[in-house]
């Protein structure tokens, strides 16, 4: 009998509201177990179903309904900050980019920051160049990562049967029934080079001398002369050393003014739409070749290339404020980098300068009604500035 009481006064100490504890009871309800008594932790999972029953409802906290408020209070945009979204978007839609910032303005800007500052760089300094090679080398490194994938793979497939039929000329052969021919000047350019003009003038040359070679024309001319053996091999070894010697450098003469004349004629040839189809779809096969056939990373050079790419980049950079150096040709680069970035900023103004967001079609009303959740998070990024701006 003292046993019995014994466990009923431990059984009612455990179980008593004060030592309030969750359990998980047979309902549609997602219900928390935590055990708040020390004492008792250990035990959790040996209690029967009988015992477990006996919980007072009141120390049970359920999450369930706490989870849906918080779901819904993460779907939503509190009125105010939406008007607020709303107002500034359709503001910023409605401003040209000259009434945001000006051309003298952004002149300003460009010295204040590259040009005029005469001590430290505030832009180009220790601390950026770091993070600058960080994020080159990590650029690389996915670069190449990207063995499996071609370019065409990013692309897609109807962007590159797009780029292939545009430079086969696909759609120009039906409107006009031939390709589109290449620029005359530019073809002549590139064909009058020195380099393909002593290109030529090598194939021309090396043509003539295999085919005087394979069909031994000297060979056949003084084996009709009476000579001997010995000796007609010795004057067909000088006949051939002599015309190599003394024919050689005129017939190089003679192709390298030649070579002009059948450049002009191959330009004709290139340019003429008769032929252009041909060269269209030779392009295309080229261009095919590169995005189909080779992969991303096989795009990128090798890495004492791109270290040498990255740290030409930035000593331009660099440049622009200090001018490449010292004395009298420094200033002078340093003014036409200076000229050069005013007649950039100029070039865009004149572009863009007296455009708007509403200029190009697009209504921000309906792309916020569109992305709930772009609008919720623009409603996060505002709050956020908000707290930010009263040092919260």
């Amino acid at each position: 009998v003292s046993l019995v009481i014994l466990q009923s006064f431990a059984i009612c100490w455990l179980f008593q509201p004060s030592h309030g504890f969750h359990v998980a009871l047979p309902t549609t309800s997602r219900v928390n177990v935590e055990i708040l008594h020390p004492a008792f932790r250990h035990r959790q999972h040996a209690l029967p179903p009988r015992q477990q029953q006996l919980v007072p409802t009141s120390s049970i906290k359920l999450s369930s309904s706490s989870n849906d408020e918080d779901e819904s209070s993460d779907n939503t945009i509190d009125p105010k900050t939406k008007e607020e979204i709303r107002n500034i978007a359709n503001y910023l839609a409605k401003q040209t980019v000259e009434s945001l910032l000006s051309p003298s303005e952004a002149r300003a800007i460009s010295n204040e920051l590259l040009f005029d500052n005469e001590s430290s760089s505030t832009i180009f300094n220790d601390k950026s160049y770091q993070q600058y090679v960080k994020y080159w080398q990590k650029v690389e490194r996915r670069l190449r990562e990207e063995n499996q994938r071609t370019p065409a793979d990013i692309l897609g497939k109807e962007l590159t049967d797009r780029i292939l039929s545009s430079i086969r000329g696909d759609d120009t052969n039906k409107k006009s029934g031939s390709g589109s021919s290449y620029d005359a000047q530019t073809v002549r350019t590139f064909l009058e080079s020195d380099a393909v003009n002593s290109l030529f003038t090598q194939l021309l040359y090396d043509a003539i001398f295999e085919f005087t070679t394979k069909f031994d024309i000297l060979g056949n001319a003084i084996s009709n002369l009476p000579l001997l053996g010995p000796v007609r091999n010795q004057v067909l070894k000088e006949s051939k050393r002599n015309m190599d010697r003394t024919l050689g450098p005129l017939l190089q003469r003679f192709l390298s003014g030649y070579t002009r004349v059948a450049i002009r004629q191959a330009v004709d040839f290139v340019v003429s739409e008769e032929n252009a189809s041909a060269f269209g779809k030779a392009n295309a096969r080229l261009v095919e070749y590169l995005l189909q056939k080779r992969t991303v990373a096989d795009w990128i050079p090798e890495e004492k290339v791109l270290v040498e790419w990255r740290e030409e980049v930035w000593a331009y950079l660099v440049g622009l404020e200090e001018g490449g150096g010292g004395g009298e040709s420094s200033v002078k680069v340093k003014e036409d980098q200076k000229k050069i970035v005013e007649q950039s900023i100029e070039w865009a103004m004149d572009l863009v300068g007296d455009r708007c967001l509403e200029d190009a079609g697009v209504d921000v009303n309906e792309i916020l009604d569109a992305s709930p959740t772009l609008e919720r998070s623009l409603g996060s990024f505002w709050q956020r500035c908000q707290d930010a701006s009263i040092g919260r």
